[in-house]
């Protein structure tokens, strides 16, 4: 957990507890506005990789392989837990993520204390370094919806797109920040975007990235690929709104939300505060974390542990029915080509 920072003159508690609210409230619903404060529309981008893909890529998918992480590699698996494949075997490899279409992995590989994307194709072969500075921040990268670009954050922390294929190239993002304590909201003044380890990229092109705050110690914010804006949807810290630890951002098949949450009370101090999966719908157990929904919209695969053991568990999109699949990590689920 990041420290606690003192409160800010001249700005009343009243105005930023209205804003933590506003933002949750926001972030269960998973809308994104594309407006800035003033509710003018920033400049669309015109780059193919801003748009959201396709209405047919967006359909409801067919629930295809679980990829997922055991004793540093990355492995996959039918969606029953059975034909387990092992796809890596040099180095140390985590946080596999499927390509839109089934067809490629990205997964983050560390040797000799470097750290990079990597992608693969669905059975382990042609494996590849996307980036070679052996700096990369987040944990592992988020696919673009029509799969041509991956996000991952650099070794300043900086949000940054590569192309997934040769040549790759990276790209700083930047955008205008809004709904925060100390955000402008102002469409034609961009910043750059910084990542606090975990990141996803939504069907419709929004990237959810856990950030810090000018006066909150976190924030979980929207970043709109279309508009450039970067909207606050939840806050946390500050002493004056609870301490909320959050991580494994993702998102469902029809733009529905989630992450991993611990609210460990108002100044900090239940450490022990069960660890939850927070999903429209879903009922979480203490424990569950990394959630994966499956292209279907009818289950989620997710990470918890039995008997001190990591396992890879199948749930209902309700959370009942559960089935533990595979001693492992980190579960994605494949959109079956």
């Amino acid at each position: 957990m990041s420290h606690r920072r003192s409160r800010r003159p001249g700005r009343p508690l009243a105005t930023a507890l209205v804003a933590l609210a506003t933002g949750l409230a926001a972030l269960l619903a998973g809308v994104g506005t594309g407006t800035g404060a003033a509710g003018a529309a920033a400049p669309a981008a015109t780059s193919a990789d801003s748009r959201p893909a396709p209405a047919q890529a967006r359909r409801a998918g067919l629930d295809g392989r679980i990829a997922f992480v055991r004793d540093g590699q990355v492995f996959s698996m039918d969606r029953w837990g059975g034909d387990v494949r092992q796809l890596t075997t040099r180095g140390t490899n985590s946080h596999p993520q499927w390509s839109p279409d089934g067809q490629r992995i990205a997964y983050l590989h560390e040797a000799g204390g470097r750290r990079d994307i990597w992608v693969m194709s669905s059975g382990g072969g042609r494996q590849r370094a996307v980036t070679t500075t052996g700096d990369v921040t987040s944990l592992g990268a988020t696919w673009a919806p029509a799969g041509r670009r991956l996000a991952f954050s650099d070794g300043q922390g900086q949000l940054v797109t590569a192309a997934s294929q040769p040549p790759f190239g990276v790209q700083a993002v930047e955008a205008y920040p809004t709904g925060g304590f100390c955000d402008e909201g102002d469409p034609s003044i961009r910043y750059p975007v910084y990542v606090n380890r975990f990141l996803s990229w939504s069907p419709d092109g929004r990237i959810a990235l856990l950030g810090s705050d000018c006066y909150y110690d976190d924030r979980i914010d929207h970043y709109d690929t279309a508009t450039g804006e970067r909207r606050q949807v939840a806050a946390s810290g500050a002493d004056c709104c609870g301490y909320l630890e959050w991580s494994d951002l993702f998102w469902g098949p029809a733009n529905q939300f989630g992450y991993t949450q611990r609210d460990t009370g108002q100044y900090g101090e239940d450490v022990d505060a069960p660890l939850l999966i927070v999903y429209p719908g879903f009922r979480s157990l203490d424990g569950d974390t990394g959630g994966a929904p499956s292209p279907s919209g009818q289950f989620l695969a997710l990470s918890t542990t039995r008997d001190g053991v990591a396992v890879v568990v199948r749930a209902r999109a309700d959370g009942y029915g559960r089935t533990v699949l595979a001693v492992g990590s980190q579960p994605d689920w494949q959109d079956r080509p």
